[in-house]
C-alpha cells in the first residue's frame, strides 16, 4: 500500500470522526434556524452514533463478500450526499434523520478502511500502517471542532456541512481513482448468517471485541466529552476547554504514532498495558486540580494510553481472521460506537450532580475491558506455546 492510499484511507477516517464531532461548535448558532434549544443540536451526533452502532454488523458482511472498494465508495458518496442535504434541512426532526442515515454510511466507511490496511499489509506493517491511518479519525478531534466554529462565525453553520459534503466527495473521487475493486473475502460462506457465525468462532475474538465495547468504548467515549469534564471541573470558558480538549487530542495523536514502537518494545504486553495506563487515566481525573496545567498533566496517561492502544487493538483485531476480516472490523465499531453512545449517556445523567460517580464507572469499565485484552493475550500465549511444547515431548 503506498503512502498516496494510506492518507486517503486516513481522510475517510478523518470524516467518520468529524461527523460525530461538528455539530458541537455549531449548536449555538443552529439552535435558531431550528427553532429549538441548543442542548436539542446533541440529538444529531447520538443519532448518527446510533446508526453507525446498529448498522456495522451489516455492513461488514458485505465487504467480506463483494469486496472493500464499493461499499467504502457507497459509504462516501452518501456520506457526502446526505451532508449537503442536512445543510438545507427545515427542522431538526429532518436533520437528525439526515445524520442518522450519514451513520448508515458511516458504518461502511470505517471498517472497510481498516480491512484495506490489512489486507494490503504484511504481519510486521499493519500495526504501523492503521496507526498512521488512525492519525485521521483522531486528527479530526482536534481540527473540526475548530474550524466549524471559525466557518460558523463567518459563514454560517450551514457552510460546515458544505464542506464535509464537499470532503467527501473528494474522498469518493480519490478511493475511485486509487484502489482495484479487489475480490470478495468469504470463500466458500454464502449466506450472511454464516458469515457472523464464521467471524463469532474466530478463536479468541470474542473476549476481545467485549474489550472493543468495554474499554475503547469507554475511553473514546470519555474523550467525546472531555472538554464538557474540563469545563465542568475548573469551570473554564468553551474556549479554555475547547483547546484543553485539544491538547488531549494531540497527546492522542502522538501515543497513535508511537504504538508500533511501544509495540516493539513491550511485545505482546505493549496493548494491555496502553489499555491499563489509559483506565488509570481516567480514574486520575477525579484528583483535585486548580489549573488547565495540572489537569492536562493528569489526562495524560488517559489520553496517551488510549491513542497508543487504540490502533494497536484495531490492528489486532483485523489480523484474527482474513476471511472474516471485514464483519470483525464491523463488531467492533458496532460495540465501540456502543461505548460511545453509553459513557455520553451516562455523563448527561451523572454530571449535574457531580463527576466523581462518572469517573468511577467509566474508570471501572474500562478497567474490565483492560482486564479482558489481559487474559487474551495471555490465552493466546498459552495456545502459542503448547504445541512447542508438544512437539518438544
Amino acid at each position: 500500500m503506498t503512502f498516496g492510499q494510506l492518507s486517503i484511507l486516513a481522510a475517510a477516517l478523518f470524516l467518520v470522526g468529524s461527523a460525530e464531532v461538528v455539530a458541537g461548535p455549531l449548536m449555538t448558532a443552529m439552535a435558531p434556524d431550528f427553532g429549538v434549544p441548543a442542548a436539542a443540536i446533541a440529538y444529531l451526533p447520538a443519532a448518527y452514533g446510533l446508526a453507525y452502532a446498529g448498522f456495522a454488523i451489516f455492513a461488514g458482511p458485505l465487504s467480506d463478500r463483494f469486496g472493500r472498494k464499493r461499499p467504502l465508495q457507497a459509504g462516501l458518496l452518501g456520506f457526502s450526499l446526505l451532508s449537503a442535504a442536512l445543510a438545507n434541512s427545515s427542522n431538526l426532526s429532518v436533520a437528525i434523520a439526515l445524520s442518522g442515515m450519514a451513520g448508515l454510511c458511516g458504518a461502511f466507511v470505517q471498517p472497510n478502511s481498516l480491512s484495506f490496511v490489512a489486507d494490503t499489509s504484511s504481519p510486521q506493517d499493519v500495526e504501523v500502517r492503521t496507526a498512521r491511518v488512525f492519525v485521521g479519525l483522531m486528527s479530526a478531534f482536534v481540527i473540526t471542532p475548530s474550524i466549524a466554529g471559525w466557518i460558523a462565525d463567518r459563514y454560517g453553520w450551514r457552510c460546515a456541512y458544505y464542506l464535509l459534503a464537499l470532503l467527501a466527495a473528494l474522498a469518493f473521487l480519490a478511493v475511485s481513482l486509487a484502489f482495484r475493486p479487489g475480490r470478495s473475502h468469504g470463500g466458500g460462506v454464502v449466506s450472511f448468517v454464516a458469515t457472523h457465525r464464521g467471524a463469532l468462532a474466530t478463536p479468541g475474538v470474542v473476549r476481545r471485541l467485549a474489550a472493543s465495547y468495554f474499554w475503547l468504548g469507554s475511553v473514546a467515549g470519555f474523550g467525546v466529552v472531555v472538554a464538557d469534564v474540563a469545563a465542568r471541573k475548573l469551570s473554564l470558558s468553551p474556549t479554555d476547554a475547547g483547546l484543553l480538549a485539544g491538547f488531549f487530542g494531540l497527546v492522542t495523536i502522538a501515543g497513535n504514532l508511537a504504538g508500533p514502537t511501544v509495540r516493539g518494545l513491550l511485545s505482546d504486553k505493549a496493548l494491555p498495558i496502553a489499555c491499563f495506563v489509559a483506565s488509570a487515566g481516567v480514574f486520575a481525573f477525579a484528583l483535585p486540580t486548580h489549573s488547565a496545567l495540572q489537569l492536562g498533566l493528569v489526562g495524560l496517561p488517559w489520553a496517551f494510553g488510549y491513542g497508543c492502544g487504540g490502533p494497536l487493538h484495531h490492528a489486532r483485531l483485523s489480523g484474527m481472521s482474513a476471511q472474516f476480516r471485514g464483519t470483525i472490523n464491523s463488531y467492533h465499531a458496532s460495540l465501540l460506537n456502543l461505548g460511545i453512545f453509553s459513557t455520553s449517556f451516562l455523563f448527561g445523567a451523572l454530571a449535574p450532580s457531580g463527576l466523581g460517580l462518572f469517573y468511577a464507572l467509566i474508570g471501572g469499565v474500562s478497567l474490565i475491558g483492560a482486564s479482558l485484552l489481559a487474559f487474551a493475550t495471555l490465552a493466546e500465549r498459552q495456545s502459542t506455546a503448547r504445541p512447542a511444547t508438544q512437539e518438544r515431548g
